[in-house]
């Protein structure tokens, strides 16, 4: 299992709070979550370390949960791709998840 490049889990923070609201509080139960989703992707989440932790609020629960919010989602995949790409490349993003969401 890889940590994140993205966020770190001890931090105790929930990474979309922090995001969309500068709310720093450390909680505790936060979920971990891969960016990248899908069977195929979620294993290349895992692998490149494209995963953050988030409350419940943030996770599953509600409107602006990552799970049932596209948008959010979508604000997701654009940091990890910047991330990745400062860490390896956009060539090797594509080659590996083949979509641009920048």
């Amino acid at each position: 299992m890889a940590k994140s490049i993205m966020h770190h889990k001890q931090d105790r923070t929930c990474y979309l709070c922090v995001l969309l609201r500068q709310d720093y509080d450390t909680r505790t139960g936060l979920q971990e979550h891969h960016v990248m989703s899908g069977t195929a992707d979620r294993k290349l989440s895992e692998r490149y370390g494209l995963k953050v932790y988030l409350c419940m609020e943030h996770h599953t629960a509600g409107p602006v949960a990552v799970h049932n919010n596209a948008r959010i989602r979508h604000i997701l995949q654009e940091k990890a791709q910047r991330i990745f790409e400062k860490k390896y490349s956009h060539e090797k993003w594509m080659e590996v998840f083949g979509r641009n969401f920048i």
